[in-house]
């Protein structure tokens, strides 16, 4: 009997692949749907609450390679006088998977 299919891994992303993605870190997870310009992070056991811890749409992808921090930007829920965008800084990148096309993000 044959197992569930490994999933593809790469070093890094840089925006433009596409497709749905699982990127962990040290301490948390991060859903990023770049199809939809999506990213969601799921904190981990040690990792303390944050603002980014909804569905927030990327602004912009700044880094996201095997070894290093990750780091984007994301557009704020609406106008703002006080923010122009969110952004976000990873712990050390672990892993970063493509998550199957039934997977959701």
């Amino acid at each position: 009997m044959d197992g569930p299919t490994p999933r593809r891994t790469v070093d890094g992303l840089i925006g433009t692949e596409g497709g749905k993605w699982n990127v962990v870190t040290r301490d948390s997870t991060h859903l990023i749907d770049l199809d939809n310009g999506v990213v969601t992070r799921v904190p981990g056991l040690d990792a303390r609450p944050s603002i980014n811890d909804q569905a927030r749409r990327l602004r912009s992808f700044d880094l996201c390679r095997f070894g290093r921090r990750g780091h984007w930007t994301m557009f704020t829920d609406g106008w703002s006088d006080e923010i122009d965008f969110f952004w976000h800084d990873t712990s050390v990148i672990v892993r970063t998977e493509l998550l199957s096309p039934g997977d959701s993000v």
